[in-house]
């Protein structure tokens, strides 16, 4: 299975104080960092999701040399415009599978694509789900739902990502480890995210 990723950094950070989120310092390295090492090795391709404006931003950052992909929605469909700027990246690149990565949660499993591809055979999305929620950006798309994604959004139709999913009968994977999918939206959670790396560091 030829699997290409991307990692969703379109987004604002409204409850950062509209800062570039990604960018912010956890332990004194950028978000991003974190993210692109879980990332990285578990698929054949990496690319990253930022808003055009801000993407020279990412140059002295792990992201560095990764292929930047925009968002032809100017972020007005959410999440939805960076998956379908990767599904497009990963045909081009003869990708049969596009796994997607949130910017914000620098936790993920080390095995998440790994976990999603053994549902690959339905030929449909897969996606992560804990006991609290559907982690809706951490998920597996086949390249071949492409052309369905974009009339969905051009027509309307799709705005939201985890009814997307639904539509497109996405199967689910449950992690029993939710704290893998932690993310960081706010001051006080990057304050919480720096204890864990923290106690990490501690226990190593």
């Amino acid at each position: 299975m030829m699997l290409a990723g991307v990692i969703i950094a379109g987004g604002n950070a409204s409850r950062m104080d509209n800062a570039e989120k990604p960018l912010a310092l956890l332990r004194g390295r950028p978000l991003v960092d974190y993210v692109v090492e879980r990332t990285r090795p578990q698929v054949n391709a990496l690319a990253l999701n930022v808003k055009e404006e801000v993407g020279a931003l990412y140059r002295d950052t792990a992201a560095k040399g990764l292929p930047l992909l925009v968002d032809r929605f100017g972020g007005e469909v959410g999440p939805l415009g960076g998956v379908l700027a990767g599904l497009e990246w990963a045909t081009a690149c003869g990708s049969d599978w596009l796994a997607t990565f949130p910017a914000d949660t620098p936790f993920l499993p080390h095995d998440l694509v790994a976990k999603l591809a053994t549902l690959a055979h339905a030929g449909a999305p897969a996606v992560a789900t804990t006991e609290n929620r559907v982690q809706g950006v951490c998920a597996l798309w086949p390249v071949g739902c492409l052309a369905a994604l974009e009339d969905g959004i051009e027509t309307g139709r799709y705005r939201s990502l985890w009814w997307t999913l639904g539509e497109l009968r996405a199967e689910r994977y449950h992690f029993e480890e939710s704290g893998a999918f932690f993310n960081v939206n706010t001051k006080d959670q990057l304050a919480e995210a720096e204890m864990i790396v923290r106690e990490t560091e501690g226990r190593g």
